[in-house]
């Protein structure tokens, strides 16, 4: 996976919290996705500026003590969301 680019989420998804799960679904799409808290943050994100390490550096500033399993984390909710179409590296 290419860090150097930016992270886009693909137009009409939508992120909806209920009862304490955290889902991300297409209304018209049969596509929709699971995530956690950690997951969510970093769906909030992908605006289409930010790279994964700069992604990275924002949660890890936020949470000093975990940067190493934030790094993982980043790139694995990414790696998702591109593999399901979600969201594009550009």
């Amino acid at each position: 996976m290419n860090t150097d680019k930016t992270v886009r989420l693909r137009p009409g998804y939508l992120l909806e919290r209920i009862d304490g799960e955290i889902t991300v679904y297409h209304p018209t799409l049969t596509t929709s996705i699971y995530l956690n808290q950690t997951g969510a943050l970093i769906w909030e994100l992908c605006d289409g500026k930010k790279t994964i390490p700069d992604i990275v550096t924002i949660l890890a500033g936020l949470y000093p003590e975990s940067r190493e399993q934030i790094e993982q984390d980043v790139r694995n909710v990414i790696r998702k969301l591109i593999d399901r179409k979600v969201a594009d590296l550009i």
